[in-house]
């Protein structure tokens, strides 16, 4: 467009020379005045069709400026972008100096904490000396229950009565047979106390009788416990008596027949055969085997038990 401008006025100029110099030529052939109009309207043609050219230019510089300002987005991310990372940058400078400032904090509370805690020396005189009072407080928080606990015993002790009567702290049994008995814990003494293994003899039961002077328990146990038991004077120890005739005291009947078997039933029918074998069902029998070279025999419904160590023959005395 500037140019076309520029070739315009040269024409005009050209064209103002032109009719001053012929101004006195007015009359000048009228083919002159054609090609001039000619050659003028050929220059507007032309300068009419470089216009698409020209159009075309500005199309092209729009279409760069529309694609410059369509960058901006571009710039803005850009922008965008540096101003995150300036955040990010202050934001982790940040936590590195609240880091820093925590960690400081932290050194220098336990620095204090190890300055107030830490003694300058601990020695075994300290430690000891800590010992005894660690004691004399305990001793001292737990003397008032001792003392409590040791007047209870006193007067426990001083309401109990002492007396020389020996019949009064005993307790009467019946002469009868008992099972499951349980021995009062007063007034009773075990004397005799062997595995059914072992070979009783009448020196054994002679012996017993010395040291019993009134009543005695002739028993058998199990693991014990008293399974079986008959009560009668201490005479029956040493009472001989014949072949199946036993001699009843109270409700039991009672034999020692030497080199047979001592016993008792609660009946007078025993079957010596060497131990009782009378009523094999019965669990109110006891026999042992005397002055044999064998152990055992009888308690209850338990025969045969010449080697078990598990039964025991037992003989308290009151």
């Amino acid at each position: 467009m500037f140019y076309s401008f520029i070739f315009i006025n040269l024409i005009l100029v050209h064209v103002f020379c032109q009719t001053t110099e012929d101004n006195l030529q007015f009359n000048t052939d009228f083919d002159v005045t054609q090609s001039w109009q000619e050659d003028t309207t050929q220059s507007w043609d032309e300068m009419t069709t470089e216009q698409p050219l020209e159009m075309n230019t500005n199309i092209d510089t729009t279409q760069l400026w529309e694609n410059i300002t369509t960058e901006e987005p571009l710039e803005s991310n850009t922008k965008s972008d540096t101003t995150q990372t300036w955040q990010e940058f202050t934001t982790e400078k940040i936590s590195e100096q609240e880091s820093s400032t925590t960690t400081q904090q932290i050194t220098s509370t336990m620095a204090t904490t190890s300055n107030a805690t830490c003694l300058p020396c601990i020695t075994l005189d300290i430690i000891e000396e800590i010992k005894k009072e660690i004691n004399h407080a305990f001793l001292f928080s737990i003397s008032p229950e001792i003392n409590r606990k040791l007047e209870a015993i006193e007067a426990r002790l001083s309401a109990l009565s002492c007396s020389n009567d020996n019949t009064s702290s005993t307790i009467k049994l019946s002469w009868q047979i008992y099972e499951n008995l349980q021995i009062p814990s007063t007034g009773w003494l075990l004397i005799f106390d062997q595995p059914y293994s072992y070979q009783t003899r009448t020196d054994d039961l002679n012996q017993i009788a010395s040291i019993c002077h009134n009543e005695v328990i002739v028993g058998a146990t199990y693991n014990g416990s008293i399974t079986l038991a008959a009560v009668g004077p201490a005479s029956v120890l040493t009472t001989n008596t014949l072949w199946n005739q036993p001699q009843q005291f109270g409700q039991v009947y009672w034999y020692r027949t030497t080199g047979l078997s001592f016993g008792f039933s609660p009946n007078s029918f025993i079957r010596q055969t060497s131990a009782d074998n009378e009523d094999l069902y019965s669990p109110l029998r006891l026999s042992w085997l005397l002055d044999q070279n064998m152990g055992g025999y009888r308690a209850g419904v338990t025969r045969s038990l010449a080697n078990n160590l598990l039964w025991h023959k037992v003989v308290y005395c009151n």
